[in-house]
């Protein structure tokens, strides 16, 4: 996987058009927000069982050896340690012709004493994969997408793996998930992986050859790249970490044409399609974002047209130094049974597929059957939406905050952020800026500001939050302006939708962003009503308005969390 974090270079050229100068850039470039660029090493604690390890890592990076060096002698270390090899005065001996041709095709590196009679911890699955994640940057992680596996997210997607199943991993890496598939697989030959990385890949072939050490094989472990791989390997059980992120190879794009987005792992599910047998299953460890983001909405649609989903699980933040929240699908080919399982840390759904077909934006959005019926119910009362007549801005990305933004008051006026937005009210701000547009990044027209009245609102946020302004207040980006425009409904009336319980139920259910957007914000109902028999809007006033009972209100409130 990749974390989709690399700035733009339109963003770049913003902050030298805004003369940021290059020591600046640099800075930013660096920052955790931008992992492409870091130079920082960590070592992955989700993928590593033994707290002896970390005392060994620290040894070996003491050694300053070069990677490939460590990683050569340290599978020395582990055939020798597992009798596959003998060394004697410096000169590898085998009856394994296949360890002879894996050691040969990795290259001729010295031998080292120091790491070929190094104790390694015993409780490890993949030593050497936890020493190489380990002895790598985290922008070469990034860039190469080499973030591995979590145990218990694979355990999970291989329990249920049948032994003579043939079992491919395309992202293979060191074989994280080959080790565990050898756990269960009877005949090694079943086996196979592709990845770019050649050392990860001399990993996974020992990690094979250890795992079978009484069979004589060579490993399907392929240092090419699987997604134009043009052989005849059909799997029965696909299951991958694949990179996240654009991949801008002309190559992919013209192999897969019909992924905009360019997306690697929507490269990795489209070519997995060609590769599976007739009644075969993908397992994917993908970002949150696949669910719901608009340009994922090609790879949405490839799955519902080729496969079942069969179950969606939430796995939450499982990565160390990765912020995106994860997700594994499941995805059965010829499966005729509809209904999807979805597995949350507060309980498990069932939903019929059709559900996201008949979606707009084939959301695969994380809701049970009863959601969908109450849904339907909602927006089955006649009602209106913010589509047409509204007016939208966005606040001001200034491109260079501390330049632009301080505490002094002289000469400027407030500006408030996101952090300033509760609902129903804009709390005081101690920041300030001057007024000109042509300094910013990004402004939109003074008028939006100016307005009489508009509602502003969170935008890097799941809860709906917004707050009312009549004193002509600036914003920076991490809040927007709305100035509704609504029959009926005062600004004041469409605040109170907006903020109640109704609305973010459907928010929640229908969309799960990390961000307000403006075009799910159109999609939210504003039932047309008696404004003479509800005047003061209350939640409670908002449910009669739409016709729930007290079982459907009660189940709302649980789905949100709202007492």
């Amino acid at each position: 996987m990749q974390e989709e974090r690399l700035i733009s270079q339109a963003t770049i050229n913003n902050w030298k058009r805004l003369k940021v100068d290059n020591k600046e850039i640099s800075t930013r470039l660096t920052k955790r927000a931008n992992k492409t660029f870091s130079t920082k090493q960590f070592v992955p604690a989700e993928y590593f069982s033994d707290n002896e390890t970390l005392k060994v890592i620290e040894q070996i990076t003491a050694t300053k050896k070069n990677t490939e060096t460590v990683i050569y002698n340290l599978g020395l270390n582990l055939l020798k340690s597992n009798k596959l090899i003998k060394i004697n005065n410096e000169k590898i001996e085998t009856e394994n012709e296949y360890i002879r041709e894996i050691l040969s095709e990795f290259g001729q590196y010295k031998i080292e004493k120091e790491l070929i009679t190094l104790e390694l911890p015993q409780n490890e699955r993949d030593i050497l994969g936890v020493i190489y994640q380990s002895l790598l940057t985290e922008g070469t992680k990034n860039k190469q997408g080499s973030y591995y596996t979590p145990q218990k997210i694979i355990d999970k997607i291989i329990k249920n793996l049948p032994p003579d199943a043939k079992f491919l991993d395309p992202c293979c890496g060191t074989g994280s998930f080959l080790i565990s598939a050898a756990d269960i697989i009877k005949n090694p030959k079943n086996i196979y992986g592709y990845d770019l990385d050649k050392t990860a890949c001399f990993i996974a072939k020992i990690n094979l050859i250890l795992k079978y050490k009484n069979i004589k094989f060579r490993p399907n472990i392929f240092n090419k790249d699987f997604l134009l791989d043009n052989s005849k390997i059909k799997a029965d059980i696909i299951a991958t970490n694949p990179p996240w992120g654009a991949m801008l190879n002309p190559e992919y794009k013209k192999a897969f044409k019909d992924i905009k987005s360019g997306e690697s792992f929507s490269y990795f599910i489209k070519k997995s399609a060609e590769k599976i047998t007739n009644n075969g299953r993908l397992h994917f460890v993908l970002p949150e974002s696949i669910l719901n983001v608009k340009r994922h909405r090609d790879i949405r649609a490839f799955i519902l047209g080729n496969f079942h989903i069969s179950e969606i699980e939430l796995e939450g933040k499982a990565f160390s130094q990765v912020l995106t929240d994860v997700v594994t699908l499941c995805l059965d080919k010829n499966m005729t049974n509809s209904e999807i399982i979805i597995k949350s840390d507060r309980k498990i759904y069932k939903l019929n597929q059709d559900f996201y077909n008949k979606n707009s934006k084939n959301n695969f959005s994380i809701l049970d059957n009863k959601d969908v019926e109450i849904l339907e119910k909602i927006y089955t009362h006649p009602h209106l939406t913010l589509k047409d007549k509204s007016q939208w801005g966005l606040g001001i990305v200034t491109g260079n905050n501390s330049k632009f933004i301080s505490e002094n008051s002289k000469n400027k006026e407030k500006i408030y952020s996101g952090k300033n937005i509760k609902k129903g009210q804009i709390q005081e701000s101690s920041k300030h800026i001057e007024f000109i547009p042509k300094n910013f990044q990004q402004c939109a027209p003074e008028a939006i500001y100016r307005a009489e009245e508009k509602l502003v609102y969170k935008f890097i946020s799941k809860k709906l939050v917004f707050a009312y302004d009549n004193q002509k207040r600036l914003f920076l980006n991490s809040a927007n302006i709305l100035i509704p425009n609504i029959e009926g409904y005062s600004i004041k009336s469409a605040m109170a939708f907006l903020n109640s319980t109704v609305f973010q139920y459907i928010y929640t259910k229908k969309f799960n962003e990390l961000k307000v957007l403006k075009g799910n914000l159109s999609e939210l109902p504003f039932p047309i009503y008696d404004k003479n028999k509800y005047k003061n809007l209350t939640d409670e006033d908002i449910f009669k308005i739409f016709n729930l009972t007290d079982e459907e209100i009660k189940y709302i409130k649980n789905e949100i969390g709202a007492k």
